[in-house]
């Protein structure tokens, strides 16, 4: 859902009454990885996360806690000898904001947007180092759904199998929710993580 289109329901049901229900948390978790432009990792940069909503520091790779925004966020990555890393990250409306606004009324829908716990950013944010990119939130599963449909019949079960497998992202996301949920200690979050982002190299 884009945000102008987002916006423009939030105007539409700010006419309506309703009571303020708040979708979820205005801040996220989000993990940084900076690589270098031949694929190999590049551990301790320095990078500064920044949107409308305020500034935040993390070496490379590591986690920090954000402010959710509409905004899409600017991250610079910086290490001695290495020229700097930059990446805009999109920011994208949460599929949930549709009930906030069925069930929970227009208020609701405007401060989910005020606070930023409409948006969401992708989870894992991975930054070229010496280049500029754009980083896109993952493809929802309608769209993944679709790719699925499209494969050829004649396709290998164990191919199309694969298609479904868990992403890094999802990955990430179930070990933070089993973080914070106190089901795992910090130095098990801590240390899964670091393997699931080396797994990647």
């Amino acid at each position: 859902m884009s945000k102008k289109l987002f916006l423009a329901i939030v105007v539409i049901a700010g006419l309506t009454s309703g009571c303020a229900s708040i979708t979820g948390s205005s801040n996220q978790s989000v993990s940084v990885q900076t690589r270098e432009q031949g694929g190999g990792e590049v551990t301790g940069a320095a990078c500064e996360l920044t949107n409308n909503k305020g500034k935040w520091f993390v070496t490379t790779p590591g986690s920090v806690m954000i402010h959710r925004s509409n905004d899409d966020m600017q991250v610079l990555c910086n290490k001695v000898g290495v020229e700097p890393g930059r990446a805009a990250v999109v920011s994208e409306t949460k599929g949930s904001m549709f009930g906030n606004i069925i069930f929970g009324g227009g208020i609701g829908a405007i401060v989910d947007h005020n606070n930023g716990a409409a948006y969401e950013y992708p989870t894992f944010i991975q930054i070229l180092m010496g280049t500029f990119s754009k980083i896109e939130p993952p493809k929802a599963p309608d769209q993944s759904a679709q790719v699925l449909a499209a494969t050829p019949a004649n396709t290998a079960p164990s191919t199309q199998l694969a298609s479904n497998a868990p992403t890094l992202d999802e990955k990430l996301k179930e070990l933070k929710r089993l973080s914070d949920s106190g089901l795992i200690s910090q130095d098990v979050y801590l240390e899964r993580q670091r393997n699931l982002l080396g797994a990647r190299q």
